[in-house]
């Protein structure tokens, strides 16, 4: 990870925010900034300024790190592939979570960042699962507010975006699922995926432990990550066979090969050609295909590491004007966890309530209420609003002194 003073955004925008909270000069302080330190995320690199800067205790930056805690407690629950625009004002104290439901071997792009010159932190977090447990971080996106990450266990997962402070204008969120592998088939896809995963073989005694790729005779089969060959060899059920393995102690396995074009040892890059389709072992009587499995302390469904999906996200339809402005309740509306009409989980909201429009997604708001639950409301829901009242959030949290 780099250090602070080689992502000159943060830098500068911290720089400021101190010079305001300090009302001082700040060279001495940026001085403290260029302290050797390897911060795990950007976010922390960013706290890690406030905290050698001294203005840490200061309550709005005590308020913007419990939102960032707090936020992880009550995230929403978008459908992927997901595509939220949305404005902030210099006075939002806020961040943003949602919870992600994933497959071990997909792997995960988000793409968080403002063209208005802030910086948006993305951190990616895997739940407790005992009571008195800690969260886990994975990976934080860069300075470019990318984050990929390869899927280790299947389940929840949460991700925190959340803006500088002080931090005025719009945003864009992307959030999508691909393969974490490339395609072991040369110029297929998993349209030609047969038989897959845990059917039953020989009568039920045993289960397919891989997927049948088929293909013509003699199409090339390739590395889908770089690694070691581990085993070129033959058997009477694989045929011509093929080990590799990745530095996270995958094994990928290619057996029914017709060739075999590698040997033990040998390092490879994606892509590189092992070996081309055939159907030796007991494949004989089938069409040439290649079955492909991946075992790490036992088989795993090569299915969600070489599937790509195709789906695009519906774009951003609803009308961007009431982007962080907030609302007034007039007649009931309806709180929705997920983006969708076919959602059965919602709660009512009542007139009076105060609703703060953070963004929106296809048809739908991006909202927060008083109470700190978050949600979807549809666009037809806002016309059951009106304007209300911006509360100077800054101004109620302390810049100009300490809680």
């Amino acid at each position: 990870m780099a250090l602070i003073p080689t992502v000159p955004i943060v830098h500068t925008r911290l720089f400021l925010l101190i010079c305001v909270l300090l009302g001082t000069g700040c060279g001495q302080q940026l001085e403290q900034l260029r302290e050797h330190y390897r911060p795990t995320s950007p976010r922390d690199a960013y706290i890690h300024g406030l905290v050698q800067s001294g203005i840490d205790q200061r309550l709005i930056v005590q308020r913007w790190m419990a939102e960032g805690e707090a936020v992880l407690e009550r995230p929403t629950l978008p459908t992927l592939p997901y595509v939220e625009e949305g404005y902030l004002m210099a006075s939002d104290i806020m961040a943003l979570g949602y919870h992600l439901e994933l497959t071990r071997g997909q792997q995960l792009i988000v793409e968080a960042r403002s063209d208005d010159g802030f910086v948006v932190f993305a951190d990616l977090y895997e739940p407790s699962t005992a009571e008195g447990e800690l969260i886990r971080r994975l990976s934080s996106a860069d300075s470019t507010g990318r984050l990929i990450w390869d899927v280790r266990r299947t389940g929840s997962h949460l991700l925190r975006v959340q803006p500088e402070i002080l931090s005025e204008g719009s945003y864009i969120l992307r959030i999508r699922t691909s393969a974490s592998l490339i395609f072991p088939v040369a110029g297929h896809s998993i349209s030609s995926a047969q038989s897959l995963f845990g059917v039953e073989r020989d009568g039920g005694r045993r289960s397919h432990d891989g997927i049948d790729i088929f293909a013509r005779r003699g199409t090339p089969v390739v590395a889908v990550r770089s690694g070691r060959v581990t085993r070129v060899q033959t058997t009477a059920r694989g045929g011509k066979q093929i080990w590799l393995r990745d530095v996270m102690e995958h094994n990928f396995y290619y057996a029914h090969l017709d060739s075999q074009m590698v040997h033990e040892g040998d390092r490879v890059q994606p892509g590189d050609t092992l070996g081309v389709v055939g159907n030796t072992g007991n494949a004989r009587t089938t069409p040439p295909h290649l079955h492909f499995g991946i075992y790490q302390r036992g088989p795993h469904d090569p299915w969600p590491f070489v599937y790509q999906p195709t789906l695009r996200p519906s774009r951003v339809a609803v009308d961007r004007a009431p982007f962080g402005s907030w609302r007034i309740v007039v007649e009931p509306v309806y709180l929705h966890a997920i983006p969708s009409r076919r959602s059965t989980d919602r709660s009512q909201i009542n007139p009076s309530a105060r609703i703060h429009v953070i963004g929106g997604t296809a048809s739908w708001y991006h909202v927060r209420l008083d109470d700190g639950r978050s949600g979807y409301l549809s666009s037809s829901d806002l016309i059951r609003t009106r304007a209300g009242e911006y509360p100077d959030m800054v101004e109620s949290a302390g810049i100009a002194g300490r809680g």
